[in-house]
């Protein structure tokens, strides 16, 4: 199934489901993973790394209803989410919302980024 692209109008905010993401998220190839699980799953997603907190990302999806609860219960269930070590501890909706241009890694973009190959990703 494809997710249909926002247009440049489009925030996103409206449309998706916004989290923050509370663990060993940072420095372990969470990201990557993450938006590999999502594109899987015919999702967009946006997460960025908080820099003041270094065990949060929020994180926004998009996509039929369905698929977003998959995955978030993936999020919330798979430990570790890849060789890295990256797990969930907490998940929580995030009140405040940043629009998808805005994040630092999307479905995407994520192709563009250098990532270090040697990540397993069981997400």
């Amino acid at each position: 199934m494809t997710v249909k692209k926002m247009d440049a109008m489009d925030d996103g905010i409206a449309s998706g489901h916004h989290f923050k993401v509370y663990g060993e998220v940072q420095r372990v190839m969470f990201r990557q993973t993450l938006m590999r699980a999502a594109q899987r799953l015919g999702l967009r997603a946006a997460a960025t790394n908080m820099k003041k907190d270094r065990s949060a990302v929020k994180l926004s999806l998009y996509g039929p209803q369905a698929k977003v609860d998959e995955l978030v219960h993936r999020l919330q269930t798979v430990q570790p989410l890849n060789s890295w070590g990256a797990k969930v501890e907490k998940l929580e909706r995030d009140a405040r919302p940043w629009p998808f241009v805005k994040h630092q890694v999307t479905t995407d973009n994520v192709d563009k980024k250098r990532w270090n190959p040697n990540v397993e990703m069981y997400l």
